[in-house]
C-alpha cells in the first residue's frame, strides 16, 4: 500500500512540474522598442525588464541660415523727356505722307508764300545759276497753310529726296528725267498740276504773270492725296535725331554764314540770332520774307551739303544733273556753332542722313531744318560762332 501511495505521489509531482513548465513557456514576450525612438515605456513589474535600448543623441538641428537682406532695387534711370519743338520731326513721329512742294525761285516769283510752315526745305540749283526750293510740310507737325507757292517744275534730284520721304510730290511739269522719275517711283504720289487728275487742286492769281502765279494749299494737297492714296511703308524711318538746344549763356553773340551756287553776286546768307537760337534767311543782303505773313524766314538748323553738279549733254534748256545718291561732305549749323559732317543717301526709300566721322548720326537742334546743296564747300564762308 505504502509503495502504491508513494508511486502515486511521485506521479502527481511530475504532472505538476510539467504544468508549471508549460505556463512559463506560454507567457507573451514583450515586443522590443524601435531602436531609433528614445522613448521610455513602463513594463509590468512582474514582467522581466528588457535590455535597455541605447538612446541616440538627438540629431543636431542645422543652424538657421541667415535671411539675406533684400537687395536694394536700383532707382530707374529716368528716360529723357522727348524733345518736342515747333516743326521738329523726331524719327517715328510721322504717320502720314509728307507733302513735298516744288517752289519757284525766279525773281518774278519772290516773295513766296507758305515756306515758314515747312518742317524741312531743300535748296538746290535749277538752271543758269537760279535755285529752286522743295518745301516739306508734314501733316500733324506743320500747320495747315492756306497759301503755298508759286509752284514750279520737277527735277530728278528733287524727286530722289522726295522718295526718301514717301511724299506727295507736288509740282507743275518738269524736265523729261524728272517727270519720268516722279511718275514711275512707287514711293511717291505724283501730283502734277499739268495733268488732268491734279489740275483742279491748283489755282492761278492775277497779281503775277504765268508761270510764276500758280498756287495750292494744304487742304487741296490732302484732298488729292486721299483720292489717290495707296499703302506705304517706312514712314517711321522719316525724321531726325535731336539733342537739347544750347542754353542762352552758351550761345555766341553772332554767327554769319554765306554761300553761293555759281555766281558769287547771287549769294545766300544766314544770320544767327542768339535770342531765338535761330538762323534768319537773307536773300543777298535783304531779309527773305514770307508773302503771306511778311515775317523773315528763320530756321533752327542750316545744313550745307557739297553736291557735285554737271550739265546734261545736249539739253536744249541747259539743265543740270546733281549727284544726290551716295555721300559727300557737309556742314551743320546749330546753336551758333558749325559741325563737320558727312551726308549719306542710298537709292529708293532711303532718306538723307547726316553722320560724324564714326558713322554716328549727328543730332540737330529741335526745330525746322534748311538743307542747301551747293557744288563746292569752298563757296561757303563763315564768320563768328563757336
Amino acid at each position: 500500500m505504502i509503495s502504491r501511495f508513494s508511486s502515486l505521489a511521485l506521479l502527481l509531482s511530475i504532472v505538476l512540474i510539467g504544468a508549471c513548465g508549460s505556463a512559463v513557456a506560454n507567457t507573451p514576450i514583450a515586443t522590443p522598442l524601435p531602436t531609433l525612438i528614445a522613448v521610455e515605456t513602463r513594463l509590468p513589474t512582474d514582467t522581466p525588464q528588457p535590455t535597455a535600448v541605447p538612446t541616440l543623441p538627438p540629431t543636431a538641428t542645422p543652424a538657421a541660415t541667415a535671411t539675406p537682406e533684400p537687395t536694394a532695387t536700383p532707382e530707374p534711370t529716368p528716360s529723357p523727356e522727348p524733345i518736342t519743338a515747333p516743326l521738329a520731326v523726331p524719327r517715328g513721329s510721322v504717320n502720314t505722307r509728307p507733302f513735298a512742294v516744288m517752289y519757284d525761285n525766279h525773281p518774278n516769283a519772290y516773295p513766296q508764300a507758305g515756306m515758314d510752315g515747312a518742317a524741312i526745305v531743300f535748296e538746290a540749283l535749277a538752271e543758269f545759276g537760279i535755285t529752286r526750293y522743295m518745301a516739306i510740310f508734314i501733316p500733324g507737325i506743320s500747320p495747315d497753310m492756306p497759301v503755298i507757292g508759286p509752284v514750279r517744275s520737277a527735277r530728278p534730284y528733287y524727286v530722289e529726296w522726295a522718295k526718301g520721304l514717301r511724299a506727295v510730290y507736288v509740282h507743275a511739269g518738269g524736265s523729261p528725267e524728272g517727270l519720268l522719275l516722279a511718275e514711275t517711283s512707287i514711293e511717291l504720289i505724283n501730283m502734277d498740276a499739268l495733268r488732268g487728275n491734279a489740275s483742279r487742286y491748283f489755282y492761278r492769281t492775277r497779281d503775277r504773270s504765268a508761270p510764276h502765279n500758280l498756287y495750292t494749299n494744304s487742304a487741296n494737297i490732302a484732298a488729292f492725296a486721299a483720292a489717290n492714296d495707296r499703302p506705304v511703308e517706312g514712314l517711321d524711318e522719316i525724321g531726325f535725331t535731336y539733342s537739347p538746344e544750347a542754353p542762352p549763356e552758351d550761345r555766341p553773340a553772332q554767327q554769319e554764314l554765306r554761300y553761293f551756287f555759281i555766281y558769287r553776286e547771287a549769294s545766300v546768307g544766314w544770320s544767327y540770332d542768339p535770342a531765338t537760337n535761330s538762323y534768319r534767311y537773307l536773300r543777298g543782303n535783304r531779309s527773305h520774307v514770307d508773302a503771306a505773313t511778311g515775317a523773315q524766314l528763320q530756321f533752327k538748323n542750316v545744313v550745307v551739303l557739297e553736291v557735285p553738279e554737271r550739265p546734261i549733254p545736249n539739253d536744249p534748256k541747259g539743265r543740270i544733273e546733281q549727284d544726290v545718291i551716295g555721300e559727300g561732305q557737309a556742314r551743320i549749323f546749330r546753336d551758333g556753332r558749325m559741325i563737320e559732317a558727312t551726308w549719306r543717301k542710298a537709292t529708293g526709300y532711303a532718306q538723307l542722313y547726316l553722320v560724324d566721322a564714326n558713322g554716328n548720326e549727328i543730332p540737330l537742334a529741335p526745330g525746322s531744318v534748311w538743307i542747301a546743296a551747293i557744288p563746292n564747300l569752298a563757296n561757303l564762308t563763315v564768320e563768328g560762332g563757336r
